[in-house]
């Protein structure tokens, strides 16, 4: 009677063991996304993984191991690093454990951040599917697929209030047809003002004859030139924290604001909005501190562009004689002094 029972739970183990080894890993799925892909360094970004299990019979024993970018930080208790993360000769990694029935999903997040700026992979992941007796265990791997954008921290600049300078400070140029967007408001028609100037529509609904008021001094858009010439390192990341800090305070006061730049963080219309100051943060993050032409060649494109009245930032990393030769230029073109922000030495 013993030998028979032996005899049927070796092949019933022989069974098992067929039918565990049946499915392979295309049944099993791994899925990662992240909360957000621009980050700054510090931020925590929740990295959510999940793996499914599309067949019919369940896993017993399935790992999932986790490859991580070396510039990323884990952002977990202590308790659960000692837990989950292993260290040898290829950096950290994170491993998961656990079992699967069938059509059925095991889910997690892990929450990481950025030592500094730049572009991260996430890198690659690691799937092991056993098999009932543990005997021949399946082994897939692929790239994570995700990459995180780091921007640059903001950082102490001067006053906001200097940005962009004060509302009606210079003239715009007049023209025979008004413009429609400088219209501050309406008032009663005294007489003295030309009749052009009636405004026919709230004239009808007022019943008495009104003119329009128009503000021919608004000066509120600001023009941002950023100098990346060959510079410390230090200097110019410094560049691009102020200028991330800079394009926020304008957000902040609802001015718009153009990038001119020498570097491959690319010069950008006019704008406002979230969408304009996103697109200049992922340009900082993905910025390898390249500059195409000289801070001269710059206020060369400035100037000879249509002119607009804008107040001008200048973030350069030093003051070299380059950029001393050229401010005073600068300086005539916009009929005021600009805003000087250095990432190296301070201004004068």
């Amino acid at each position: 009677m013993t030998v028979f029972v032996l005899i049927c739970s070796v092949i019933l183990l022989a069974i098992l063991e067929g039918l565990s080894r049946r499915d392979d890993l295309r049944e099993l799925i791994a899925e990662f996304r992240i909360d957000s892909e621009l980050t700054e360094p510090g931020e925590e970004v929740t990295l959510r993984y999940t793996v499914q299990n599309n067949s019919r019979w369940p896993v017993l024993y399935a790992a999932l191991t986790l490859q991580l970018d070396p510039g990323l930080r884990i952002c977990e208790e202590e308790a659960w690093l000692r837990r989950n993360t292993h260290r040898d000769r290829m950096g950290t990694q994170i491993r998961f454990h656990f079992f699967l029935m069938p059509r059925k999903k095991y889910s997690g997040i892990l929450r990481i951040s950025c030592a500094r700026r730049g572009q991260y992979r996430l890198g690659r992941y690691y799937l092991m599917r056993g098999d009932y007796m543990g005997l021949a265990p399946a082994l897939n791997s692929g790239d994570i697929g995700l990459r995180l954008v780091c921007t640059a921290r903001r950082c102490e600049i001067p006053e906001p209030e200097t940005l962009g300078g004060v509302m009606g400070e210079v003239p715009v140029r007049r023209f025979i047809l008004d413009d429609p967007c400088m219209l501050r408001g309406y008032r009663e028609y005294t007489g003295r003002e030309p009749m052009k100037q009636i405004s026919w529509m709230q004239t009808a609904k007022t019943g008495q004859l009104t003119v329009r008021q128009n503000d021919f001094i608004i000066d509120r858009n600001v023009s941002i030139l950023l100098n990346m010439e060959a510079a410390p390192e230090a200097a110019l990341e410094r560049c691009l924290e102020l200028l991330r800090t800079v394009c926020e305070e304008l957000e902040a006061q609802r001015v718009p604001y153009a990038l001119f730049t020498n570097g491959d963080v690319f010069s950008l219309d006019e704008g406002l909005g979230r969408n304009h100051v996103l697109y200049i943060q992922r340009r900082i993050g993905l910025s390898r501190l390249v500059s195409y032409f000289g801070f001269t060649r710059l206020v060369d494109r400035y100037v000879f562009r249509p002119r607009d009245n804008s107040s001008c930032i200048v973030i350069t990393p030093g003051l070299n004689e380059a950029v001393q030769a050229a401010l005073p230029r600068l300086q005539r073109c916009i009929g005021r002094e600009p805003l000087l922000l250095c990432g190296g030495e301070e201004a004068s």
